[in-house]
């Protein structure tokens, strides 16, 4: 009797069937909104921070994300059913427009006329990708980079650290971001 029991809640379950757990978002909309909480620990934020940086550091690197369409999910979803886009112009996203790639070249060379010379360049392009500026650079001096720089955002970051002497030159990427109450962070330095 207890198997057909089971064998008859089991043919119940395959014809109706079993629904599927779904997030009421995408993992862009994950990435902005654990960026606007400074990435707090979970598996959620965890899983938004490794795409962002997965993103973001090969060549040419992709934006650190994408427009969050959560105005697309279903209302069944738990989502609004529309059609639209996020607008980020709108003054509660003023966080989200505080976001910059931070790009750091370096590179260390003997030379017969001036002996050791450095050069280095610290870029700082928009969220997309597409309005870069460089923040320092130097070429061909006599002293290495410095230890830190002041970003755009007003933060002073740490650069990367030259690891090996000799002749040598490296690549690191960065994101800095700012959460929803106006204060400022950033990742940790990608080598690429």
């Amino acid at each position: 009797m207890k198997r057909q029991v089971m064998a008859a809640a089991m043919g119940m379950m395959a014809a109706i069937g079993i629904p599927e757990k779904t997030q009421a978002y995408d993992i862009d909309c994950a990435i902005m909104l654990c960026m606007a909480g400074g990435f707090p620990p979970s598996a959620v934020c965890a899983r938004a921070y490794s795409t962002m940086i997965r993103r973001i550091t090969p060549w040419p690197s992709l934006p650190p994300f994408g427009v969050c369409t959560f105005a697309h999910v279903p209302v069944e979803l738990g989502g609004p059913g529309g059609e639209g886009e996020l607008d980020t112009n709108l003054p509660e996203y003023e966080w989200l427009n505080r976001t910059h790639v931070i790009w750091f070249t370096g590179s260390s060379y003997d030379t017969n006329e001036d002996g050791r010379v450095w050069s280095w360049s610290v870029k700082s392009c928009d969220r997309e990708n597409r309005t870069c500026t460089y923040i320092q650079r130097a070429r061909r001096e006599s002293r290495s980079w410095p230890d830190s720089f002041v970003s755009q955002s007003g933060q002073v970051i740490e650069l990367p650290t030259r690891r090996r002497s000799g002749e040598f030159s490296m690549r690191s990427i960065m994101v800095e971001y700012g959460d929803y109450e106006g204060n400022m962070g950033h990742s940790e330095w990608f080598a690429y």
